[in-house]
């Protein structure tokens, strides 16, 4: 198997093991390599630990989610507000299950400047502005709605100290959600 091969292979296997519901923290690099149908060694040499494999299958799997739910479907008649809502509503439910290794990407993707997240959101923002947004104004709402909640699940004690809000908390996680797409939605009508 050709490097990008291996490490697609490897990648797929890691996201596979987090779709069927293993708890990250149980997920081994042997588990990984036993999918992969690869050595451990291979592992370490394509990602150096098991926190960056996990951290690129997350990103990856999280990715995946976010395309799925953003397809347009044949019955859906939904608004695109209400949909991102719920696609949003839906990833941070996975994140909040998998805490400590969304804390960690999210982390690293912040400190590397990873700039490809806020884009997966994008086409649904596209049904939401239409021709009123340009592609560089929707990457900038793209970041507004993202950028936020990012940052509050690296720490989401500091956060309820700050807000109230207790995003461990599914019902005050999905209200923080729809006032920040409300309000990001209310003034890229305004303008």
């Amino acid at each position: 198997m050709g490097g990008t091969d291996a490490r697609n292979s490897i990648i797929k296997a890691a996201m596979d093991l987090l779709s069927e519901g293993k708890d990250v923290e149980k997920i081994t690099v042997r588990q990984v390599a036993e999918r992969a149908n690869v050595g451990v060694g291979l592992i370490n040499y394509h990602f150096n630990s098991k926190n960056n494999l996990l951290s690129v299958a997350v990103a990856a799997f999280m990715a995946e989610m976010v395309t799925d739910l953003g397809a347009p479907r044949d019955d859906d008649g939904s608004n695109p507000v209400v949909k991102m809502k719920n696609m949003l509503q839906k990833l941070y439910g996975f994140a909040a299950q998998h805490e400590n290794l969304i804390q960690f990407t999210i982390t690293q993707n912040l400190l590397n400047g990873e700039m490809q997240t806020p884009l997966f959101i994008v086409p649904v923002l596209k049904e939401i502005f239409g021709v009123e947004k340009d592609e560089m104004q929707l990457r900038i709402i793209a970041l507004q709605i993202l950028l936020p909640i990012q940052v509050t699940s690296i720490n989401p004690g500091a956060f309820l100290l700050y807000s109230g809000i207790d995003l461990h908390n599914e019902k005050q996680r999905n209200q923080f959600i729809d006032t920040l797409v409300d309000n990001v939605y209310e003034k890229g009508l305004a303008e």
